[in-house]
């Protein structure tokens, strides 16, 4: 990646700018293994017709994963209530992270319009060669194939306290550990001081099941569940801002621990991102 000329360069630069600090990360060697050239598309394009045959089809078509015997908290009243009204150019307008909140519980109208409209099916269509139906939310995804799940933790609600995972098939939620987990949460995130999370309504995690996407996508498809997290990570703060609601992206975190609280291996499944929520203070 970093050239002899550069490196003999850097050998005497000691600016922040200097690219040795970043040369040898792990990051900038998967960004640069995962280029592609005009033989890797090629490549590319044979996993991708390998995958279009109607077995695999009608399998990508269905990227639901469920808690057997959880109960269900369904969802789908909500889904006729007429929508706040604030434009989503004053959202993206007025849009902040927020870091302190007012303790006020989350209701369940603004839980669907959250979860729906962060990763809901808004549409479907019959799949082209195979049997099934094919399935498409509110965020750009690779091949339409959904690799993330929501999880979300409720802290105050109308729900027993306790880590709910979304169910956007059957628009509902589902208990997977009920009790309050703020303690281990906190324990986990590197928020505290500059979060006030003992406020917070719910905490939103965003997890992603690589085979998903990797399986027709190889090493690109990484980069594809990446930016999809971010896709869907917009949505949430953009619904919050319309909502009055605060929103605030948490990056640092103990992977396997906070995998734990969701049931994932942090392999084929691993959380991708934290989002803290709640109702905003209100300023005199």
């Amino acid at each position: 990646m970093i050239t002899k000329t550069q490196r003999i360069i850097s050998s005497i630069d000691s600016s922040v700018q200097n690219p040795m600090h970043i040369a040898d990360m792990l990051s900038m060697w998967y960004h640069e293994n995962s280029k592609l050239d005009r033989l890797d598309i090629i490549r590319q394009g044979e996993m991708i017709g390998a995958f279009s045959s109607p077995y695999l089809l009608k399998r990508a078509s269905q990227p639901y994963k469920c808690f057997t015997g959880s109960r269900i908290y369904p969802m789908s009243e909500y889904g006729n209530t007429p929508l706040p009204q604030k434009g989503l150019f004053a959202s993206m307008q007025n849009r902040r992270s927020i870091r302190t909140y007012n303790s006020l519980p989350i209701s369940m109208f603004e839980l669907y319009l959250l979860l729906h409209h962060a990763y809901g099916i808004t549409a479907e269509n019959q799949i082209n060669g195979a049997d099934g139906t094919w399935a498409y939310r509110s965020v750009p995804s690779g091949g339409a194939l959904y690799p993330l799940e929501l999880y979300v933790y409720l802290h105050r609600s109308p729900l027993p306290q306790g880590i709910y995972h979304y169910r956007p098939d059957i628009n509902a939620l589902e208990a997977i550990a009920n009790g309050d987990h703020m303690p281990i949460l906190k324990q986990n995130m590197v928020a505290e001081p500059y979060i006030n999370i003992d406020t917070a309504n719910c905490i939103v995690l965003i997890s992603s099941i690589m085979e998903r996407t990797l399986l027709k996508y190889g090493e690109r498809g990484y980069r594809f569940i990446l930016q999809e997290v971010g896709f869907v990570g917009q949505n949430i703060s953009l619904t919050c801002e319309a909502l009055d609601m605060a929103s605030c992206m948490i990056g640092s975190f103990f992977d396997n621990e906070i995998n734990k609280l969701i049931d994932a291996d942090g392999v084929t499944e691993t959380t991708q991102a934290v989002i803290a929520l709640g109702k905003k203070t209100i300023t005199t």
